[in-house]
């Protein structure tokens, strides 16, 4: 394992960014190159990484997490097919301390249990995820206090990923029943106990790929033809743009702010809920990662070769051109 060295950019290093460092100039992904692979901070201005954790696979691990200004928590995953094996690490940025603070649990007769697909988030210091703990699709959510290393199962059931929200809160969907469409739930991260749902969050039904920044929401409705956002936990979604013809709005939606990035595959987009303007900035797919200051873009890659490096941009926001108005 390496760790903390900081080292410049080769042009064979590949690059899977998945969480904005929120300082308008650096991003934190999964890195792979012939000297290293593993997690590492990013600094776009610099073209160089900080090594935080190296993957003990490099040829199958890969990882993704949030970053809360001080704490980087991640899940890495045990081989590319199967999003089952995994340990969940947690890193401090201030002290440099990295600590391994979740794992998947391993499955009578080999395996481990299902999880639902979504990775690790973390706010105030607090971090959450769900793992499969039982046969019959069932699972945990996993509230972690990072200050006081201390883990608490807060619900056993049907749920799906969980993610954190402004006021002390953790949220997450669930099925009532197996097969049946899900419902928001939601606890007190204090007192690990449920409380009521947000207003922005009562009224979903059977959705994924919900984005959330803590203080609002956005995400593409249950068939992915159309695009909602809450300007504040307390209001109710609002459509913002529709799909039109086979164009599918796709479950990388990302929220920072007043901006939103969002996919109709192949094109990507930006869009300013303040000024109801949008911008594509590609017509070639990708995805997007998006914060208060920066959006990162990574391209889909031209080239057929699959250890090719992916093309990305970092954009302060306060450079993106004048957003046309939407139609």
């Amino acid at each position: 394992m390496l760790e903390h060295h900081v080292v410049p950019l080769s042009r064979t290093t590949s690059l899977v960014p998945w969480a904005m460092a929120h300082d308008g100039r650096s991003f934190f992904g999964s890195v792979y190159s012939p000297a290293f692979s593993g997690v590492a901070r990013i600094s776009a201005t610099a073209k160089q990484m900080t090594r935080i954790r190296a993957f003990p696979d490099p040829n199958n691990d890969q990882a993704g997490g949030a970053f809360d200004g001080r704490w980087l928590v991640w899940k890495e995953y045990h081989g590319f097919k199967n999003l089952d094996d995994f340990t969940v690490w947690a890193w401090d940025s201030r002290t440099g301390q990295m600590s391994q603070v979740g794992t998947s649990k391993p499955a009578p007769g080999g395996g481990f249990w299902e999880s639902p697909w979504r990775d690790s988030d973390v706010r105030d210091g607090i971090a959450t995820w769900v793992q499969g703990a039982g046969p019959n699709e069932v699972t945990e959510v996993h509230v972690y206090d990072l200050r006081a290393g201390s883990d608490r199962v807060i619900r056993t059931g049907h749920a799906q990923g969980s993610f954190l929200l402004a006021g002390h809160l953790v949220a997450w969907p669930e099925s009532p029943s197996r097969g049946a469409r899900t419902k928001m739930y939601a606890a007190s991260t204090l007192a690990r106990i449920p409380v009521p749902v947000p207003r922005a969050l009562r009224g979903l039904r059977g959705v994924s790929g919900l984005a959330a920044d803590g203080r609002r929401i956005a995400y593409p409705d249950g068939p992915y033809k159309s695009l909602w956002w809450a300007s504040s936990l307390r209001s109710n979604p609002q459509k913002i743009v529709t799909a039109r013809g086979l164009d599918h709005i796709d479950n990388s939606v990302q929220i920072g702010g007043r901006y939103i990035g969002f996919g109709m595959q192949p094109r990507l987009f930006v869009a300013d809920i303040k000024t109801r303007r949008y911008l594509e900035i590609t017509g070639h797919g990708g995805y997007t990662e998006v914060d208060r200051t920066s959006l990162l873009v990574t391209y889909a890659k031209s080239s057929k070769a699959l250890d090719a490096p992916a093309r990305m941009a970092f954009v302060p926001l306060r450079d993106l051109p004048p957003l046309p108005a939407c139609r």
